[in-house]
């Protein structure tokens, strides 16, 4: 798909309050985009484009207090976005939870309000938003997955699939939406240095958090670029790393080596662990 450019228009970024949303918003704002944060919490929000405003002075930037699982208020929050900044050229979804554990400790409510979250709440603004841009013959989204989207990573049983689920919806979005002249492209990044990180790392089994551990944690606005560059250049897939690009160019032919690496890391993790228990009694 041929480069466009990501400031001809209105942006709306969700989990705009925080993290690689926010960051996102922020670079959008520097370049003449008008802004529409969307996320949860009203306060966060309102310090959010306070934030995104000293970034980027003279922009506009307007919130959206949203829960994304709500298919029917993402709808909602997007007309009246698109009542005040005009259509949304440009869409982030960056809104996304996590809990980290292991499959047989985490409650199975679990599984289904990650799904909720990340992979239905991205469907509810993708429905509205790409009916417009098809509709117009321009626009881009942009959805924010991560690594474990692309190998299992012992750890997050219930994280880990939505992210799968994130991906094959991002690839069959852009085989339909490129005939309109409308782009689709995911971002995989490793642990990026957000509030969601800092509130998952004690909650880590150890298998995670030493694999975890072993890669190089990025920066929101360094996710952010990547992402933005990606989408500007027609990109379906955006890696960030050389160990993530690594895996999402050679998968096919590293993974049996990366499942045999993982393995032996986990089994290492959980060996520490027992030894590090009291003995019974």
């Amino acid at each position: 798909m041929s480069p466009r450019r990501l400031t001809d228009g209105h942006a709306f970024v969700s989990g705009g309050s925080s993290g690689i949303g926010l960051a996102a918003a922020e670079l959008l704002a520097r370049r003449g985009a008008p802004v529409t944060l969307a996320a949860r919490d009203p306060a966060r929000l309102s310090a959010a484009a306070e934030r995104v405003r000293r970034a980027a002075p003279g922009a506009r930037v307007r919130v959206a207090p949203l829960d994304v699982t709500d298919a029917e208020a993402a709808a909602r929050a997007l007309r009246e976005a698109e009542g005040e900044f005009g259509p949304v050229e440009t869409l982030i979804l960056s809104a996304g939870a996590t809990l980290p554990g292991r499959f047989e400790a985490l409650p199975p409510e679990a599984f289904r309000a990650l799904m909720e979250v990340n992979y239905f709440g991205a469907l509810n603004l993708l429905r509205p938003a790409l009916a417009g841009m098809r509709a117009r013959r321009r626009g881009a989204a942009g959805l924010v997955g991560s690594g474990a989207g692309l190998v299992g990573v012992p750890g997050y049983a219930a994280y880990g699939p939505t992210k799968f689920a994130l991906r094959g919806l991002a690839e069959t979005l852009r085989a339909e939406c490129a005939p309109f002249g409308v782009g689709v492209t995911i971002c995989h990044p490793p642990d990026t240095d957000t509030p969601q990180l800092a509130a998952e790392r004690p909650l880590k089994p150890p298998e995670l958090a030493a694999l975890s551990g072993a890669a190089r944690v990025r920066s929101a606005e360094e996710v952010a670029r990547a992402l933005l560059r990606g989408m500007a250049r027609g990109r379906a897939e955006v890696f960030v790393g050389a160990e993530l690009a690594a895996l999402g160019r050679l998968g096919d032919a590293l993974r049996p080596a990366l499942r045999l690496w993982t393995a032996r890391a986990a089994r290492r993790a959980r060996r520490a662990e027992q030894g590090r228990r009291p003995p019974p009694g």
